[in-house]
């Protein structure tokens, strides 16, 4: 289960690919549906190029609140939840530092272990000592984000 889901937006294009070649192996070799199917096979992996999360490396800054995203760039949840983090980022820059790991990475695996992630994308909330204080799978919990940093003392 872990494969399909860093792997989905994969996945899913294999799929329309397979089914693309179905139909137009059966309706015959003509030039224009080869040519409107393979239009259609590259602009979900133009979106795909131009959306993926990128992983942003880098050790925490001391006595400052972190959060550390394990996410894949192959996973469509991953995809969906980087507008979100982004914009989190920006609202809390100076307050927050996020931190985005490629689970297929070395480090990713690591800390995925380390913090018994097995779904992406995850998020982890870390205060001003670097001790894990929650957990969010799926979807980055942005109110609890935001009472989390509130109650945090400045540093």
């Amino acid at each position: 289960m872990e494969f399909i889901n860093h792997y989905s937006a994969l996945i899913l294009w294999l799929l329309l690919l397979a089914a693309g070649l179905s139909v137009a192996s059966r309706r015959g070799r003509k030039a224009l549906r080869w040519g409107i199917f393979c239009g259609i096979l590259i602009v979900p992996a133009a979106i795909w190029l131009a959306i993926k999360p990128v992983a942003a490396l880098g050790p925490p800054v001391e006595k400052q609140p972190w959060l550390l995203e394990i996410q894949s760039p192959f996973c469509l949840a991953c995809l969906k939840q980087k507008s979100e983090v982004d914009r989190v980022e920006k609202e809390f820059q100076g307050r927050l530092l996020v931190r985005r790991v490629d689970i297929q990475s070395a480090e990713g695996r690591k800390l995925a272990e380390q913090h018994d992630v097995q779904r992406t994308p995850s998020f982890i909330f870390f205060d001003q000592a670097g001790e894990e204080q929650w957990q969010s799978i799926g979807k980055l919990d942005v109110p609890r984000l935001r009472s989390s940093l509130e109650n945090s003392p400045p540093h």
